[in-house]
């Protein structure tokens, strides 16, 4: 299982071509590993779903699977084999207070297994679990098309054997499959990755801090590989003749649809399903089988905080109430305050767009959609103390992380 966090600076070669191409064959990985999950679950579908326990036993013997960790009274064990089947995949008897009488009983075990989920009151054809997996798929397919399309991949095709009744039989082989998941799906993370990290670090920063950050970049073939590579863009850039100002000062960002864009959507899917939040698929599903899984969006922001710290970082002045944000003018090089939220000096209203920009830099290269968020659009930018609470209210110790960073 995965370690705790190590936060390490970015040292692979990011000019180099061939260290992508070895990047998305480890996204490969993780398609490999949500297919096999998703082969298998299909296969209980096809094979089990609406049938009889009494028609399946004709088969294969499902006994194991389906009663293994129940007591007599109907209740699962915790952790145990029955159990496992039952929330991950929805594989269970549609009553199994029936079937356990009807056993115990001698007659004719005609319940029906089904292999659904049922949850307050609503039956889904998957479970919440399943719907992650194959969520990561489709994403991770995407990104793996758009690589093949560059050139980056062979073949974003992805096949895989399943051994159906193996798996059955040998409840380590199950432990292995979910294992193997949750490794690749967290050593793709910024927080174990070295090319993630970039990844994630270059969004809606300034040419000067992207390239005192990472000085080959300063290398225009470089930069040009990396921006074709994933897919950035100029989101801003200031109104003053002076070249050198206007190009340090511009602000990149991943364009939508593009290969950053989805790998960033990607990590923060992931941060926000193995969060310690109730109901996430960490809590809700994982966790009946692997007690001691991080949460990597909380260690993350912590090993993010600590790097700054060390390179002396002042956090700016936040206030959060009401107005979680600031709002600003562009007009030039200065910034008209609408609303309430950074101040940034504490002192004035009208502040320099290039102080600004520098001030928060490093906050926005680490922390940026998890508790920073930076909108910049025609002539406002906007500027999120506290990330909106209708897109990410998952990470959810906020108090103590605003205690972190004013230490």
């Amino acid at each position: 299982m995965i370690s705790n966090q190590r936060f390490e600076a970015v040292t692979f070669d990011y000019g180099n071509l061939d260290e992508w191409k070895r990047y998305f064959e480890e996204i490969k990985k993780i398609a490999e590993s949500c297919k096999v999950i998703e082969e298998f679950w299909n296969e209980l579908k096809r094979k089990c779903n609406g049938l009889t326990f009494k028609d399946l036993q004709e088969e294969f013997d499902y006994s194991t699977v389906l009663l293994g960790g129940v007591t007599p009274d109907g209740k699962y064990k915790e952790r145990s084999l029955a159990r496992v089947y039952a929330v991950l995949f929805g594989f269970k008897p549609e009553n199994i207070h029936d079937l356990i009488e009807k056993l115990k009983r001698g007659l004719p075990p005609t319940t029906k297994i089904v292999v659904e989920e049922t949850k307050f009151g609503t039956v889904r054809e998957e479970t919440e679990f399943i719907r992650f997996v194959r969520k990561i798929l489709d994403k991770v397919m995407s990104i793996l098309r758009q690589a093949e399309n560059k050139g980056l991949i062979n073949s974003a095709d992805i096949d895989v054997e399943v051994d159906y009744y193996g798996i059955l039989s040998d409840y380590k082989r199950l432990i292995g499959i979910l294992e193997n998941f949750v490794n690749n799906v967290a050593n793709i993370l910024p927080n174990y990755n070295q090319k993630s990290l970039f990844v994630w670090t270059l969004d809606k920063l300034t040419y000067r801090y992207m390239t005192t950050a990472y000085p080959e970049l300063r290398d225009k073939r470089i930069f040009e590989l990396v921006k074709d590579v994933l897919g950035l863009e100029v989101i801003f850039s200031p109104d003053v003749e002076d070249e050198k100002t206007k190009r340090d000062y511009e602000v990149y960002s991943y364009y939508d649809g593009s290969i950053g864009r989805e790998l960033v959507e990607l990590f923060k899917y992931i941060w926000k399903e193995f969060t310690d939040k109730p109901y996430s698929i960490k809590q809700e599903y994982l966790s009946l089988i692997f007690p001691n899984i991080p949460n990597f969006a909380l260690d993350f922001c912590k090993a993010s905080v600590n790097a700054l710290k060390s390179i002396g970082y002042k956090f700016p002045d936040i206030e959060y109430g009401n107005r979680e944000y600031s709002l600003y003018k562009i007009d030039g090089l200065t910034l008209q305050r609408y609303v309430g939220g950074l101040n940034l000096p504490k002192d004035g209203t009208v502040l320099s767009l290039i102080d600004v920009l520098d001030c928060l830099a490093p906050a926005v290269m680490l922390l940026e959609g998890l508790q920073f968020d930076l909108e910049i659009y025609g002539n406002n930018v906007k500027f999120f103390s506290v990330v909106r609470e209708y897109d990410f209210n998952w990470l959810h110790d906020l108090d103590c992380f605003y205690e972190l960073i004013r230490r």
